[in-house]
């Protein structure tokens, strides 16, 4: 059972953008929480330079747009630096590995590759929790909004992944069920016409056919008139027959009721057609791979697994790598306002209206030396070319795993139509649909 939370992080009076960011951000990676940060995965960043690389991404926004990314409103309106969220577990549920891989899922699922993130999860509480602070300016320059509906869209995801690792939920209560939602719902007049399908194939005559119906359904059947309405879906007003369709006037289901006709059904030759392309595409796959589908996945799993291993360990040396790079950057974009900055040709004013790119430009400095790196112009290109290859050779990498998990869902689909045609089973190809109200 996870709990989930959502906010943002404002610039703190007296300190500035940086330290703000690196108060926030280091807070949540401190070792002795995280396992010496063994449970501290970043995207798009570094772990260690997270707070300087957010920062740059911002101050590249601002030069684009002449905006600050940090305004000042008056009243109660804020305008936050950084986003934060949580995700806390019931004591006992989960191991720190399985918090931490399900809220780096969380992270990725409800930011995309769009913003840079941090996640760390602590194991200092009886319950293990997780802590995601992300960049709410994205890479395509815009900001992150929060809306009303924002945290129950992480909430629900924060769920199904819980779900999908056999974790507890937390059961809403029908009106927190009800507040928001943009699930896919099957319309009452599509329900009727189903109930309608089934009851008219199962009676025995007109009269059986309507008091199946009044089982679910309030029937009022008078004249050429026949009305249907739901007894506990929450069906407002009653739907009448004729306007169903073809097949659904009164005069029509009463000579269907009494003769057994059916009406015809489009559904069925699209669904016989999709049947046919399934079978045709399966024998093909089998004729080039045989049937022995345990041994091929078996096969392509271990490939894949091979395969991600090392693409996560060349990710990660692309990440330091672009950390690496933006701390060249910055160099490159603030040094001559450092340069007057530490030659004291600024005036008081001058170096407060500077103070984010002096700030920015000592963290990369620091973060370089830190990392025994050389910062003239020959190092410079020499790490600029290092960093082409390995991003080449990981976009080689993610290529190669595309192609494996295709052919995976592929054997897995080919496996499941030769059963179910082995079987008899007539439906293969299955139709998309909603979620029936009340049903």
């Amino acid at each position: 059972m996870a709990t989930t939370f959502i906010t943002g992080i404002a610039q703190r009076p007296g300190r500035s953008k940086l330290k703000t960011a690196q108060d926030s951000i280091f807070y949540i990676e401190n070792p002795k929480k995280t396992r010496n940060g063994e449970l501290v995965t970043a995207f798009r960043c570094s772990p260690k330079s997270a707070p300087l690389e957010m920062l740059y991404e911002q101050s590249l926004r601002e030069q684009e747009t002449g905006r600050k990314v940090v305004q000042k409103y008056d009243g109660k309106k804020k305008s936050y630096l950084l986003m934060t969220m949580r995700q806390s577990f019931a004591p006992g549920e989960v191991t720190a590995e399985q918090a931490h891989r399900i809220g780096c899922e969380l992270a990725e699922r409800f930011l995309g590759k769009k913003y840079q993130y941090v996640v760390a999860t602590h194991t200092d509480k009886a319950h293990i929790h997780n802590h995601v602070i992300f960049n709410i300016v994205g890479n395509d320059g815009k900001k992150f909004r929060q809306t009303k509906f924002t945290p129950r869209h992480l909430r629900d995801l924060s769920d199904r992944l819980c779900r999908e690792n056999n974790l507890s939920v937390v059961e809403p209560t029908e009106w927190q069920d009800r507040r928001y939602t943009n699930e896919k719902v099957t319309s009452y007049r599509t329900i009727i016409k189903i109930d309608i399908e089934r009851c008219i194939h199962a009676a025995r005559d007109y009269e059986d056919f309507l008091n199946r119906m009044r089982e679910l359904y309030y029937v009022t059947d008078t004249g050429s008139v026949l009305k249907f309405r739901h007894r506990t879906n929450g069906q407002q007003r009653p739907v009448r027959s004729y306007t169903l369709g073809k097949g659904y006037t009164r005069q029509e289901l009463l000579a269907r009721a009494n003769s057994e006709e059916e009406i015809f059904d489009p559904v069925t030759i699209s669904q016989k057609l999709r049947n046919i392309e399934a079978m045709i595409r399966a024998v093909g796959f089998i004729r080039e791979n045989g049937t022995d589908f345990d041994r091929q996945t078996e096969r392509l799993s271990k490939t894949m697994e091979q395969t991600q291993t090392t693409l996560e360990e060349m990710r990660r040396k692309v990440a330091v790598a672009q950390s690496i790079g933006t701390c060249f950057d910055v160099l490159e974009q603030n040094g001559r306002v450092y340069d007057q900055y530490k030659s004291g040709s600024f005036t008081e004013q001058e170096a407060r209206e500077h103070e984010d790119k002096i700030n920015l430009y000592e963290s990369a400095l620091a973060t370089l030396r830190g990392n025994k790196i050389q910062t003239d112009s020959s190092a410079r290109e020499k790490f600029r070319a290092e960093l082409s290859a390995i991003q080449e050779q990981t976009a080689e990498l993610e290529k190669q795993v595309r192609r494996i998990r295709e052919q995976i869902n592929r054997t897995e689909k080919v496996r499941e139509v030769s059963e179910r045609a082995d079987a008899d089973d007539p439906i293969i190809a299955s139709k998309k649909g909603g979620k029936h109200l009340g049903r």
